[in-house]
């Protein structure tokens, strides 16, 4: 082959490439950091269901303390009933939040694990036909539209 014509068009090969066509992006990264993404999705939204179940259970306990201490220890004073109040309220209130979060990570679960099976249906055949025909990237689009 011509060297003067390797130089002025390219060995064809990915470091010839323009540089606005390479990437350091590929398929199987994205997909991976996609999987990942997913995983720590579930593992938010179980970890946000069991801290609003603690905070529910320690509302209660508080409810049941702020009882125990008027009944049993006669600690009927109007600070120590706010303060109690306030703590109960600020656990309602985390346990809400806590579902809050549970719900939005469980969809950005289901949306990681969307994204990664249509980048997968859409990508992995044109790769695989990419590597079949001994390219080394696929040609744009472009270039396969008539």
């Amino acid at each position: 082959m011509n060297e003067a014509w390797l130089t002025k068009w390219g060995s064809g090969s990915v470091a010839g490439m323009d540089a606005e066509h390479e990437t350091e992006v590929t398929l199987d990264d994205t997909l991976d950091v996609l999987e990942e993404l997913t995983q720590q999705s579930f593992q938010a939204h179980e970890t946000c269901r069991k801290l609003a179940a603690k905070a529910r259970e320690i509302r209660h306990a508080l409810d049941e303390l702020a009882a125990d201490l008027r009944s049993r220890h006669n600690i009927l004073g109007r600070l120590t009933g706010a303060a109690m109040a306030k703590l109960a309220e600020s656990m309602e209130l985390l346990a809400r939040k806590a579902d809050e979060m549970a719900t939005k990570s469980l969809v950005a679960a289901e949306l990681c694990e969307t994204a990664e099976n249509a980048m997968f249906d859409a990508y992995r055949p044109l790769q695989q036909a990419t590597e079949d025909t001994g390219l080394e990237v696929p040609a744009a689009r472009i270039h396969n539209e008539n």
